[in-house]
């Protein structure tokens, strides 16, 4: 396995050969600077908001269900936790398991449109579906006449039983399939479509644009559903989701085509691996038994692994799925605790919502700190300028870096160093909401120097409230920094036909660290034995920092610019 240490191995990534036949057919996809200066070329203000109409469309209806399903099973099954919990794990399961696969089919489907739309159709299909079910499981929170019945009669626990499971079923469709939507859209519309590193639409501007848009569905949709149900009641809610997703259906389709029509890079048809397409072809007609499928579906499972370990970014994706199994995040989990240590739901509610807004301000932050951190001036010189001195002393002149060239270099640089502030940002401003949650719920006998540094949160109610959610809430804009620095950093450093299937691994990786996550909550239940949990997600935040600082030492060939604080001069830098 190779880090990149050479920077020659640095650009362009792990692309194949280009068949001479295949010069004047419009791939374009395969490599995100190509043909500069072209109009064709430049992303335009219409394409960019039909794209962004399309993206919001997708997230606002899976960001609803997602919230929504949650209402709905505490409905069905008002008086336990099993069906929630098993509705996680179902979904987390099928997401590690399957993940992968639906990357490794985006990648080989060479239509672009038709892989959109056809992950569109699938998740509305299953929404709607889903939604039709969910309306006779569900009852008002007021019929408790209704409830009653329906649990005193063993038939219509077994057909609600039924039922959920049918839903089961399907939420499996639907997470799926909004992956699917998630990776040809993110991995694969966005990067070909993109314009030319320093135009108006290039790829560092359309991933803010596009997390922008699901950051601001995650804030939103909840609230929306949760006004609607408390305003009517469950079933009026059941069918609200179920009308939204087929209302924009339509809609949806008319914008992607309509960015795929007027983008040539969008509709050449993409340049599939041949040989990753024929091996995950299906087995020999003679090998058709059960055994022999399930061998070859393994072995294509592991292969899409072995690709993602050999590849040059595997760290910074990993260090990002990681993160997952951190409690340290409004999540359920979180919650859950905080309410049982006596915080109101006021007030948690509008520390969430302080801390969505930070998130979004991340999308603000990461065009701006790629452009300065990846300025060459700011910083000395990187591991590009090296490689080019290099190739200038062995009189390879004609080897120098273009422009274009140049720019991608300069943005691969600022979104390394970026992605390493954000990640020690996190950090650092976790360190307090630790020490909070052990004020929280100190030990028995708590270490002197621990007490004297606990005693002003834990006689201070007040001032324990503001360092739990102030530093909790600043600390997603560092993480959420990480997050599109590194989601564009796979973009541009993993070879275009397995860049979706590189991702599915991650998205299985992040479901095992959810699942682990949950896990250990289950083993560690009581609400005194949280703050071992927070302490280990800090470790995890910790250990993903060294991990990724780790990687871009080695691409960079140095960490900190020691000349600069008075200790060396040039050194490593």
């Amino acid at each position: 396995m190779s880090f990149g240490t050479q920077p020659e191995a640095r650009r362009p990534p792990e692309s194949e050969e280009e068949d001479p036949a295949d010069i004047e057919l419009p791939l374009i996809s395969d490599s995100i600077s190509s043909s500069i200066g072209e109009d064709d070329d430049l992303m335009t203000r219409p394409q960019a908001w039909n794209l962004y109409t399309s993206h919001f469309l997708s997230t606002w209806n899976v960001r609803t269900y997602e919230f929504a399903a949650i209402i709905f099973t505490a409905a069905a099954y008002p008086d336990t936790l099993v069906a929630t919990s098993i509705r996680g794990i179902v979904r987390a399961l099928a997401s590690i398991l399957f993940s992968s696969s639906v990357g490794r089919w985006v990648d080989h489907s060479p239509d672009r449109l038709k892989t959109l739309l056809c992950t569109i159709s699938i998740n509305r299909t299953a929404v709607i579906s889903a939604s039709a079910l969910w309306y006779f499981i569900v009852e008002p929170k007021n019929d408790s006449h209704a409830r009653a019945l329906a649990a005193s009669e063993g038939s219509a626990a077994l057909l609600r039983g039924a039922i959920f499971t049918l839903i089961l079923a399907l939420g499996i469709l639907e997470g799926l399939s909004a992956s699917g939507n998630m990776l040809s859209m993110e991995r694969d519309w966005v990067v070909t479509a993109a314009s030319p590193v320093g135009q108006p639409y290039d790829l560092t501007h359309l991933n803010s644009s596009m997390r922008r848009i699901d950051l601001i569905c995650k804030l939103i949709a909840p609230i929306l559903i949760s006004v609607i149900v408390s305003a009517t009641n469950i079933k009026i809610g059941v069918l609200v989701v179920g009308f939204m997703s087929a209302g924009s259906w339509a809609v949806e389709f008319w914008c992607a085509r309509r960015v795929w029509l007027r983008n040539p890079r969008l509709r050449a048809l993409k340049a599939v691996d041949v040989s990753a397409s024929a091996s995950a072809a299906a087995p020999e007609p003679g090998a058709r038994n059960l055994l022999s499928r399930t061998a070859h579906g393994l072995q294509r499972y592991a292969d899409d692994f072995r690709k993602y370990f050999t590849s040059t970014v595997w760290i910074p994706s990993l260090s990002l799925a990681f993160l997952h199994i951190s409690a340290l995040t409004y999540s359920a989990t979180f919650i859950t605790y905080l309410l049982a240590v006596g915080f109101s739901l006021d007030l948690i509610t509008v520390a969430r919502a302080a801390g969505s807004v930070v998130e979004i301000s991340s999308t603000v932050v990461t065009p701006v700190g790629v452009s300065y951190l990846g300025k060459a001036k700011n910083h000395g010189r990187t591991h590009h300028d090296r490689a080019r001195e290099n190739e200038e002393e062995a009189s390879t002149a004609l080897l120098e870096e273009s422009p274009e060239e140049e720019l991608q270099a300069t943005t691969e640089t600022g979104l390394e160093r970026l992605g390493l502030w954000g990640l020690s940002f996190q950090l650092i401003n976790l360190i307090p909401v630790v020490f909070a949650l052990w004020s929280l719920s100190p030990p028995p006998t708590p270490h002197l120097l621990l007490s004297r540094l606990l005693t002003p949160l834990t006689t201070s109610r007040p001032l324990l409230a503001f360092t739990l959610f102030f530093f909790l809430s600043i600390s997603r804009l560092g993480l959420w920094v990480f997050d599109l620095t590194t989601q564009q950093l796979t973009q541009t450093m993993t070879s275009p036909s397995h860049r979706s299937s590189f991702t599915g691994v991650e998205y299985s990786l992040v479901s095992v660290f959810e699942l682990s996550l949950h896990v250990i909550t289950m083993v560690l239940h009581r609400p005194d034995q949280f703050r071992w949990i927070a302490m280990a997600s800090l470790g995890a935040v910790a250990l993903s920092t060294v991990a990724y600082a780790a990687w871009v030492a080695k691409m960079r060939g140095h960490l900190v610019h020691w000349e600069r604080i008075g200790i060396g001069k040039g050194g490593m830098c």
